[in-house]
């Protein structure tokens, strides 16, 4: 027999046992399983809490302390009632094992002249509070930007109605404009009422206007409001600018300025002569270099 065929059966085999031990399971499943008993030993029970209890202990050795009076709630849904419960149960519990404690005579309150050694180091703390420092920081940051963004999209959403109003002012006195063109060529001039725009009468600046345009003087013609004449007052009145400093006949003839006993005068050539440094000769100008 040849090596492939020894390896082919022993393959065989192996599936057959496996196929064997497969079905012996299934049959031990279907079989009816005996029925478990739990039994009661409370002989033996009662034997291990007696082991286990520590009544021969001493009370500081147990800390143990029992309630007086069992919880009674009415509503187990009602999470406010019971927790009320728990509390006074837990205060009875408290005031108990402090009586017991002071029978003992045990110290249970820590003296007021007593350090603890801290678990963290200061440095750690101190990154601790800068680390929540930060944080709070952040937050207060992230806050006030988001309060400027607020007031900046408020800011735009105003200055748009602004323009927005601007301009249907604007598109109707254009209108109003355009109307009272159209009429004034059409020669129906219609009623008075018609034709007038209408101006703020709390606005001080457009009172004076009004008030400048309306006088007239004794010729008959309109007089220039206070900001023409303050103007004309300091700019002139239009006209020739240039050239208003060159001599002329009329200038170079005029001698009334001119006074020879002044110009003659010690003072007046002291003053036009102080100052005055005399530039010495080339030769002296040599030496000196």
């Amino acid at each position: 027999m040849s090596d492939d065929e020894q390896m082919y059966d022993e393959a065989m085999m192996e599936d057959e046992e496996t196929a064997l031990e497969i079905a012996a399971l299934q049959s031990e499943d279907l079989l009816p399983q005996p029925k478990k008993e739990y039994i009661n030993h409370k002989v033996a029970l009662r034997a291990l809490v007696d082991e286990l209890s520590q009544k021969s202990l001493n009370w500081i050795q147990r800390c143990d302390v029992t309630s007086a009076e069992p919880i009674v709630v009415d509503k187990t849904e009602n999470d406010l009632d019971r927790e009320l419960k728990f509390y006074q149960q837990g205060l009875e519990a408290v005031i108990q094992a402090q009586l017991e404690v002071k029978k003992v005579g045990v110290p249970f309150s820590r003296p007021d002249d007593y350090f603890a050694e801290m678990v963290k180091s200061d440095a750690h703390m101190a990154r601790i509070r800068q680390k929540l420092l930060d944080q709070q920081k952040g937050i207060q940051n992230s806050e006030e930007a988001k309060k400027q963004r607020e007031l900046r999209k408020y800011g735009k959403k105003i200055e748009q109605e602004k323009l927005k109003e601007r301009e249907d002012q604007k598109k109707a006195s254009l209108d109003k404009i355009a109307t009272i063109k159209k009429r004034l060529r059409s020669g129906d001039l219609g009623e008075v009422d018609d034709f007038e725009i209408g101006v703020d009468s709390d606005d001080d600046g457009g009172k004076k206007a009004k008030g400048a345009r309306g006088k007239k003087a004794k010729d008959g013609k309109p007089m220039a409001n206070h900001k023409r004449l303050s103007k004309n007052e300091k700019f002139g009145f239009g006209g020739k600018k240039r050239g208003l400093r060159k001599n002329t006949a009329e200038s170079t003839s005029d001698m009334s300025g001119f006074s020879q006993k002044r110009n003659k005068s010690a003072n007046f050539s002291a003053v036009h002569q102080r100052g005055k440094t005399k530039r010495p000769g080339k030769s002296k100008r040599q030496r000196t270099n």
